[in-house]
């Protein structure tokens, strides 16, 4: 039988109830009763760049033209415990933005917390100001010195701006430079990302209520519905197996039919007040795996890396999702993540690595089985054509990055097979990250001050490429000149 939303419910006890967040009882209210700014579904956008609401076509994401839309960009963390995106204190949204465009890069994965739009409901529909979330993060005296600090590179800012007006400047400015932002749950409490007993791994874990969850989306769809250039956003970041240290054999149902019974269900939610967005479906183990969905394979019974088992799943009939059946079958785009720890993925060789992502979900993309596939013996066809997107992969930004296996397989197999990809990440510093402030990163395309690039060479000679090539040299063109 085909999957319907309504036996998905039932499958996986979508809770309607009153849940936990912060030790606080936070009633799941109609979200239309906390809404940012709400409105009729835009539509202004048609006859203007960025010509939307977008749409799938087969394995193509579509403007309002008919054209194939296609992005390269960069990951900008926001979903620390501050919850106001990184750098601000260091440059200004209009200097951070100029310098993404000035690589070529069309494309904003913006993370964010549920938590934040759980506070916003905790305060009766109004959002938290910039220094009380400053001070929150980082407490009283260094709370205080960034937000003067983020004031003064930020003047039209003030102690009361709040997050969602930061996020308003943001698409603002992007716009204005033909950048798409795409907001991205990347956790239920704020904090730094991921592992898997951080609370946030798995539907019901206990930083990730579901139904705080569905309703912070409902939010963030309301809130796009403001921005042209929000033409999409994701339901979760890498999705995975939650181990509680504290009852080490628990389980949260950690397999397909969870999975796919909790994402219909909030697609469900995201379509029902802006139907224009696009949704990204991110898939198991880290966001490494779609095979079932694509594969249109019997979730009862489809392997997973670490999955709970169903123990009866033999004698069950067989739950397939078909993606045609929904209302939103044309604005779904599957996003998959690959790095070079990953636990159960060989990333030594291209051959292998293409091999794996066909498995992985980019069989949806129409390609060919590499030839690989003789090898690892695992490249079923996919039963439709579908968008996806490698929304998240990244290195060390210095010399290693020219001879790294991984990156060269990726830019080959994005490049091959014309893939939108975000690379990890823009932020040369964290306000705070694990516990420690002012944490650099050399994985990050910035620097720690936010005035430039970790490894500039790499800039020139490495992402400008590669970007140029994803869009050829007339659309970097138009990509990197404001209109």
């Amino acid at each position: 039988m085909f999957l319907s939303t309504q036996l998905l419910a039932a499958l996986v006890g979508v809770s309607t109830l009153c849940v936990e967040v912060s030790g606080a009882l936070l009633p799941d209210r109609d979200v239309s009763s906390f809404v940012y700014g709400r409105q009729e579904t835009k539509n202004a956008s048609s006859g203007s760049w960025p010509y939307g609401p977008f749409s799938t076509q087969g394995r193509d994401i579509v403007n309002t033209k008919g054209e194939a839309v296609t992005f390269a960009g960069v990951n900008w963390p926001g979903s620390g415990e501050t919850m106001v995106p990184e750098g601000l204190e260091w440059a200004s949204i209009e200097e951070i933005l100029s310098r993404v465009q000035s690589v070529g890069f069309n494309f904003i994965r913006l993370t964010y917390a549920i938590e934040m739009i759980d506070q916003i409901y905790k305060r009766n529909g109004s959002d938290v100001g910039l220094e009380i979330t400053m001070i929150n993060g980082l407490g009283y005296e260094n709370g205080t010195k960034v937000t003067n600090e983020i004031i003064a590179k930020n003047p039209t800012f003030n102690k009361d701006t709040t997050r969602f007006e930061i996020w308003d400047h943001i698409a603002q400015v992007a716009l204005s430079k033909n950048i798409y932002i795409h907001p991205d749950v990347h956790v239920g409490k704020a904090q730094w990302c991921c592992n898997n007993t951080d609370g946030n791994a798995w539907f019901d874990d206990y930083n990730f209520p579901v139904a705080n969850w569905k309703r912070g989306l409902q939010y963030v769809a309301n809130w796009a519905s403001k921005h042209n250039n929000v033409v999409s956003m994701s339901l979760r970041n890498e999705l995975r197996r939650a181990i509680n240290e504290t009852a080490p054999t628990s389980s949260l149902g950690y397999n397909w039919v969870t999975l796919v019974g909790n994402y219909t269900a909030a697609t469900d939610a995201i379509h029902s007040v802006n139907p224009d967005l696009l949704v990204t479906w991110s898939g198991m183990q880290y966001d490494q795996d779609l095979s079932a969905l694509t594969q249109a394979k019997n979730l009862n019974t489809a392997p997973c890396y670490k999955c709970d088992a169903i123990r009866d799943s033999l004698r069950r009939d067989p739950v397939i999702f078909d993606l045609a059946s929904h209302p939103w079958s044309n604005k779904v785009v599957y996003e998959l993540h690959l790095y070079s720890m990953s636990e159960d993925l060989d990333t030594g060789s291209c051959p292998i690595i293409f091999a794996e992502l066909y498995n992985a979900g980019f069989n949806a993309i129409g390609m060919a089985p590499p030839p690989a596939c003789n090898i690892t013996n695992n490249c079923s066809p996919a039963v439709r054509n579908t968008p996806v997107i490698l929304s998240e992969f990244g290195a060390a930004q210095d010399v290693t990055l020219f001879n790294d296996t991984l990156m060269n397989c990726l830019k080959d197999f994005t490049l091959q097979n014309n893939v939108s990809w975000a690379m990890w990440s823009l932020a040369g510093s964290y306000r705070i990250r694990s516990g420690a402030q002012g944490v650099g990163d050399t994985w990050a395309l910035g620097n720690y001050d936010w005035n430039g690039w970790n490894y500039p060479e790499g800039v020139e000679k490495w992402w400008k490429p590669w970007v140029s090539s994803m869009f050829g040299e007339e659309e970097k063109l138009k990509n990197t000149t404001k209109t």
